[in-house]
């Protein structure tokens, strides 16, 4: 199955090629003499999650939204999909675009590898925002579901029993959302196929659950370095977090708001984990408002 671009960003999509030969399927609005903003996607995710708020955001800054390596519509690699894999692409891709230094913007497991860039580039990264996500620093419960996942076997038959239907893959994406039903008729309809295309897409599963378990062995073996390294990390950081988010909960962001220096947290009420795509206006108007 194919992954159709939104008519509305069709001008903006490109590929490049990073040092290694990858290719990175990207929006990118040009305009090099604006200063760059780098959005980057959650896990399961593509660049056109950021589809509400580009047209906004690139009146003041050259709009760079890649899908990341082993999603949508850019390489499948057979590489361990880690956070650190994730940040050295992106890194790459900014390299391969000709830029010296970017405002970062992640969605879930994206703030995560923003964060893992920051730690990695400091000075690459003007400021962070971090939308429903961060990294793994300890604490919470890990959910059942996502426990199956890292069982070698079951975790693909979980996957490939969303092909019984479009109905059950369009399922699986209501946990995300305050109310996919609230969504423009549209938005549902690009949805559920973008969601029906991904569950029969090979590498795209491949993708999915080296990443999944890759975050178990951070979460695991990494979240007191990160906790630690974050602490020193001063790099200006919004975090935007949805009202009614059932992903990430909003304690998860006040206590990482409370860790990093210099940070401040603020609620997208009517939103859940993907406020980006529910309440784009209001999105958009706290980046820009950080400014």
């Amino acid at each position: 199955m194919t992954m159709d671009i939104p008519p509305q960003l069709a001008p903006l999509a490109s590929e490049r090629a990073l040092a290694d030969g990858t290719r990175i399927f990207l929006y990118d609005s040009g305009e090099a003499h604006k200063p760059a903003l780098l959005l980057i996607h959650g896990l399961g995710d593509e660049a056109d999650t950021w589809r509400g708020l580009i047209p906004a955001l690139a009146a003041r800054y050259r709009v760079i939204a890649p899908d990341l390596p082993g999603f949508g519509r850019s390489a499948h690699t057979r590489r361990a999909h880690t956070l650190g894999y994730f940040a050295r692409a992106m890194g790459g891709l900014l390299d391969a675009l000709g830029v010296a230094r970017a405002t970062v913007a992640g969605s879930s497991l994206g703030a995560g590898v923003a964060q893992r860039l920051a730690l990695w580039q400091p000075g690459r990264v003007e400021r962070l925002v971090l939308i429903g996500g961060a990294l793994p620093v300890g604490g919470g419960k890990t959910a059942v579901k996502t426990l199956l996942y890292l069982v070698p076997g079951v975790g693909e038959l979980m996957y490939v029993r969303n092909r019984r239907s479009q109905d059950v893959a369009a399922a699986g994406l209501r946990p995300y959302y305050a109310s996919f039903d609230a969504l423009p008729n549209d938005d549902q309809s690009f949805l559920r196929q973008r969601v029906w295309a991904r569950v029969w897409s090979a590498p795209q599963r491949r993708a999915f659950l080296s990443t999944v378990r890759w975050l178990a062995i951070d979460r695991s073996l990494r979240a007191d370095s990160f906790r630690t390294r974050l602490t020193k990390l001063a790099v200006p950081t919004l975090l935007l977090w949805g009202e009614h988010d059932r992903i990430q909960s909003l304690e998860r962001g006040s206590e990482m708001a409370a860790l990093l220096p210099n940070a401040r947290l603020e609620i997208i009420p009517g939103a859940g984990h993907l406020p980006q795509q529910e309440q784009p206006e209001a999105v958009a108007r706290a980046m820009l408002a950080e400014d």
